[in-house]
């Protein structure tokens, strides 16, 4: 079996068994997921390590309004051909506290904005299912969607998680990365406004891999912006690691949603979670911040983690030698680099062209550090 690597327009192959004949794709017709498997000798893709979209993330349209994106999963790899093992102390994973199995509350006292025909977010700040409000001022009144976003009626409406929490509800009957159904997270709202839950006897939030962190050594705070996937892909998700501190990113198991991965854009030093917003041209917060990290388990078990600039930024002309440099460091079990060992972009520059994966094994730990 082989494993190709999405990192241009054409993927190519290497051997990870046996000595078959180089296979050369076109991800304009396969997509662009993080890695693809395909059979010895064969030309056909038989599984895909973290399933993706085609052209979807080159340009994501919301309510009438284009906003470019990079490629989800462009330039993760799941190659990696040196191994680094650590005896330093890694952040301890907290135990699993996921919410219990309950139903869905009543708005817990929330004050939240709740417009006129749109349906009302269930919890309040500083609940045991570890839902987080996003931006409750606005129409989207709390769930993860884009400010000016209604839950409404005969919809899905998503909601977002804590840091190294990710959401367990989703509609089953979505089948497809890009088509029917893939904005269709969360939880479902009827012709009466009346929210269910499509996974009865699962918590609204889940404990994801908890094995890779954002270590922060810079003077000042970085927001790293999950997209809302199944959803919009709106970027509203924040984890902020606080100068000095390290905190959790949320990399989602292989049950996840198709088995997708996560995707982070990362702002620049000083950002909070005010910053996890679709940015612009002149405003390179958000989908156009200076680094995209991206991490999921593979079926394999392994978890993959990657780091890249973000070609948005650099394509609007911003230097990527003047924002802080990241390092992936292995800092518990076995951890598996890409040729020379070592993954940091560093300086405009990053040790593999176009970003550079870290496999971690089970039992493995790392951190993004921030320097």
């Amino acid at each position: 079996m082989r494993v190709l690597t999405a990192v241009a327009a054409l993927v190519s192959v290497f051997a990870v068994a046996g000595n078959a004949a180089p296979v050369t794709l076109d991800l304009a017709k396969i997509g662009d997921p993080l890695a693809i498997i395909v059979q010895q000798g064969a030309t056909q893709v038989v599984s895909t390590l973290f399933g993706s979209t085609t052209d979807k993330h080159s340009s994501t349209t919301h309510q009438s309004t284009t906003h470019q994106t990079s490629s989800k999963h462009s330039s993760t790899t799941s190659s990696s051909s040196s191994s680094s093992s650590s005896s330093q102390a890694a952040p301890s994973p907290s135990p699993d506290t996921s919410s219990s199995d309950g139903g869905i509350p009543d708005g817990q006292g929330n004050n939240f904005n709740t417009p006129s025909g749109a349906v009302k977010f269930p919890w309040n700040y500083g609940n045991s299912d570890n839902v987080v409000p996003v931006t409750p001022g606005s129409d989207n009144g709390g769930w993860a969607m884009s400010p000016n976003q209604k839950c409404r009626p005969n919809s899905w409406c998503p909601y977002a998680c804590a840091s190294g929490y990710y959401s367990a509800q989703w509609d089953p009957s979505a089948a497809l990365y890009n088509g029917q159904g893939s904005m269709n997270g969360g939880l479902y709202a009827d012709s009466n406004g009346k929210l269910s839950k499509p996974f009865p006897d699962q918590p609204f939030c889940k404990q994801g891999m908890m094995n890779a962190f954002v270590k922060n050594t810079l003077g000042q705070s970085v927001s790293a912006c999950q997209t809302v996937y199944p959803g919009n892909e709106a970027m509203i998700i924040p984890t902020v690691a606080q100068p000095g501190g390290t905190a959790p990113l949320n990399v989602v198991p292989s049950s996840y949603w198709l088995g997708t991965s996560s995707q982070f854009y990362v702002n620049k030093a000083g950002s909070s979670a005010d910053q996890c917003i679709w940015g612009t041209e002149s405003e390179p917060v958000g989908n156009w911040g200076p680094y995209i990290f991206g991490g999921g388990q593979g079926k394999d078990g392994n978890t993959y983690i990657s780091v890249q600039y973000n070609p948005l930024y650099t394509a609007q002309g911003y230097s990527t030698s003047d924002v802080y440099n990241v390092r992936i460091d292995c800092v518990q079990g076995n951890c598996n680099f890409p040729s020379g060992g070592q993954c940091k972009c560093e300086k405009g520059k990053c040790s593999v062209d176009n970003g550079c994966t870290v496999t971690l094994p089970q039992g493995a730990v790392a951190n993004f550090v921030l320097y």
